[in-house]
């Protein structure tokens, strides 16, 4: 399309002819028929100018389309991909909300007299998965959280190195 471009430039022909001293007459019709030619001939180089500017800005255009229209396609897969990102989290936090709340029954079971000393015995080992299942779920949010931003915590980022 460069090119194209380029090939614009058209080389008008120009009036620089050198007439002998003859007569006034002869010079002045001779002048005014180059006039008439060379004149038709810059009218026609200006038209096939201007046709070419029509075709090179309705490749313009088109081009400038066809990146619109990837680009909107491109916008709509990210707005998916990050929509689907925070779903995953708004699930994660339902977890984590669920996961607190057996802690907390469980942690209220320790401190309830009607409760069996065999089955309090069991309930900080239940205590311990549940916070590891909450730390477990930490982890994940990260991930999906970096997955957001494109993150990678493996990657050095500061700069020049």
């Amino acid at each position: 399309m460069n090119r194209d471009i380029i090939n614009l430039k058209s080389n008008l022909p120009s009036i620089d002819k050198v007439y002998a001293p003859l007569d006034a007459w002869g010079n002045t019709v001779g002048r005014y028929f180059d006039y008439k030619r060379e004149t038709a001939m810059i009218d026609h180089a200006t038209v096939k100018l201007k046709e070419q500017t029509k075709v090179i800005l309705k490749q313009i255009d088109s081009e400038l389309q066809k990146e619109l229209d990837r680009n909107e396609k491109s916008f709509k897969k990210e707005m998916f991909r990050l929509q689907t990102i925070a779903n995953e989290l708004n699930k994660g936090s339902n977890t984590r909300d669920q996961i607190f709340d057996h802690i907390s029954d469980l942690t209220k079971q320790l401190g309830d007299p009607n409760i069996p000393d065999s089955v309090k015995e069991n309930l900080p080992q239940l205590i311990a998965i549940a916070h590891q299942q909450l730390s477990d779920e930490r982890d994940s949010s990260m991930q999906k959280l970096n997955l957001m931003s494109g993150f990678d915590p493996n990657q050095k980022s500061i700069k020049g190195e």
